[in-house]
């Protein structure tokens, strides 16, 4: 084993590299050392734990997925940013086989609430950037939204109504667009 400077965000890579080809089993120190070309204790510099990689692997998927883009025209713009949140999920179903269905399978026993925070908080950036977006929609009614349905409120139901799609394996959001178009316009 050669013993190369290694970076997180080169392990990080890795451990993705392995997760598209070979699944959630891949992920462990010793494969992702052996991807990297350095020996296992090199890993325990970044990762104390199997689960705390497994957690980095899972947030840097999210990342990559889901970087709301700055500009989504000014023509039904929330509209555009979910049917762009839909693309996005479908890729990354793809590219990362059962990833949104099976991720939280990855973490143990002891990782899972630390799993699970993390997933929070990565899940509520993206609905804060999908709330900027919808805020940011000129063609939105202006009495759409009161204290009963608050614009953050919106967002999650669009996300898991999305979500949910997904999880059927609808090829096309085209229904859940409409209903939203119905809504805000």
């Amino acid at each position: 084993m050669r013993t190369a400077v290694i970076s997180r965000d080169a392990i990080l890579e890795a451990s993705r590299g392995l997760l598209r080809e070979r699944g959630w089993s891949a992920i462990n120190m010793r494969s992702v050392a052996a991807e990297c070309g350095v020996a296992v204790g090199s890993l325990y510099n970044y990762f104390p734990s199997k689960t705390e990689l497994v957690m980095a692997t899972v947030e840097s998927v999210w990342q990559e997925l889901f970087q709301v883009p700055e500009c989504f025209g000014t023509e039904e713009r929330f509209c555009r940013c979910a049917a762009w949140l839909y693309h996005s999920m479908q890729t990354g179903n793809e590219t990362y086989p059962g990833f949104l269905t099976l991720h939280a399978m990855g973490f143990t026993t002891g990782g899972k609430l630390e799993g699970r925070r993390m997933m929070e908080r990565t899940q509520a950036k993206l609905r804060e950037d999908m709330c900027k977006v919808l805020l940011q929609d000129e063609q939105v009614r202006s009495d759409v939204f009161d204290e009963r349905l608050t614009p953050e409120g919106f967002v999650e139901l669009v996300f898991s109504i999305l979500l949910s799609a997904l999880l059927r394996g609808e090829q096309s959001c085209e229904q859940q667009l409409e209903m939203i178009r119905r809504v805000l316009y």
